[in-house]
């Protein structure tokens, strides 16, 4: 049976993310009942949890309970972000509610976050998806707490007067190495976002109109030794650029994104992969112009399930796209040319989204 949540509209102040749950909390009620999902589906958890949902016009706020007999022996450990150390609690949210696709936010009890897409049905969730939102933990005698805003601008979801989404709530107990949800949904079930409970009550809100522009100006002064008749190596070079990266919400299902003369440099580097045999490494994408959309660019050859790697059997593999040039000329002894080393992107521009009626959209 699927369960349902009903959130309301918060009455005064928002909550303070903090971690302390504050008086503005008992306006709805504790959402209870969760069962063991790993190892053993349907049992009773070692401890039990609970969560609470309120809105306002601009956020979504969750706020988790995990009780713990033993709060002393807690796992909290730090981590880089979308690394799942220690004791967890997670939300999966579909506000599309179209059964297939859902956003998934998750905070440890030390307070890394991690956040990752869900598609297919739960058979791909993409960890590069980066939004932006809030969350803090508190231990007490009791166990932990944490205070969760999503703003709605990180969700897509159409216009309606009450939104009905689909929402899965699951807990990590380490020290148990149990994992446990709200709405049951057996490991051997087939698929995972369309057994989803629902959370109802949201209503009259607006789906946000996102506008994003980020301009930048990158200036790269070298200096190094000095060749006689290299033309390419005078000791010294200044380089100066500027170029913007942009998004824009044509409809809250429908975007647009676009770059001129893109920098990548605050992208995180590739760990250092040694191969010896003649094939191409394959890296995961995770450059923000790329990421948005991905889901539906994605059209592997193979199954995964049966030895196939996610990134090397896709029909597009964008990591290809400003990567090194390949080719690299033959110079006689007194010849010289600049290669460099990456293909520069002047400008790119993307469209993607679902319509109304269900169909995903990429250009």
């Amino acid at each position: 049976q699927r369960k349902q949540y009903f959130t309301r509209k918060i009455e005064g102040p928002a909550p303070k993310i903090d971690g302390r749950l504050e008086a503005v909390w008992e306006q709805v009620p504790w959402a209870t009942g969760f069962v063991e999902w790993q190892p053993n589906f349907g049992e009773q958890p070692a401890e039990q949890s609970a969560f609470k949902i309120l809105y306002d016009e601009k956020n979504l706020y969750v706020a988790y309970r995990a009780f713990d007999a033993q709060p002393d022996s807690i796992v909290r450990r730090l981590s880089r972000r979308d690394f799942f150390p220690g004791d967890w609690m997670e939300i999966n949210i579909d506000s599309y509610h179209d059964l297939r696709t859902a956003f998934s936010f998750t905070l440890s009890a030390s307070g890394v976050r991690g956040d990752e897409f869900v598609s297919e049905n739960g058979n791909d969730w993409d960890p590069s998806w980066n939004p932006v939102w809030f969350g803090k933990t508190r231990v007490d005698s009791l166990g932990w707490t944490a205070e969760v805003q999503i703003p709605f601008s990180q969700l897509r979801f159409d216009k309606a007067p009450e939104q009905i989404w689909g929402i899965q709530v699951m807990r990590r107990n380490f020290r148990h190495q149990e994992r446990s949800v709200w709405q049951p949904i057996a490991p051997t079930d087939n698929g995972w976002v369309s057994f989803f409970g629902e959370l109802h009550g949201i209503r009259d809100i607006e789906p946000p109109r996102q506008v994003e522009i980020q301009p930048y100006v990158v200036g790269k002064a070298e200096s190094f030794e000095k060749i006689e008749g290299n033309p390419f190596a005078t000791g010294s070079d200044f380089s100066l650029s500027a170029g913007l990266d942009g998004k824009v919400a044509l409809t809250s299902d429908l975007i647009l994104d676009f770059t001129l003369n893109p920098d990548f440099g605050q992208v995180e580097a590739d760990p250092s992969v040694v191969r010896l045999d003649g094939f191409q490494n394959f890296f995961s994408e995770r450059r923000p112009f790329f990421i948005e959309g991905r889901n539906i660019f994605n059209y592997p050859l193979s199954f995964t399930a049966a030895g196939g790697n996610q990134d090397a059997d896709l029909l597009f593999y964008s990591r290809r796209i400003g990567a090194a040039p390949h080719h690299y000329p033959a110079l006689a002894p007194d010849e010289y040319a600049e290669v460099p080393a990456n293909t520069s992107i002047l400008g790119a521009a993307k469209f993607s989204g679902k319509t109304r009626h269900g169909w995903s959209i990429g250009i």
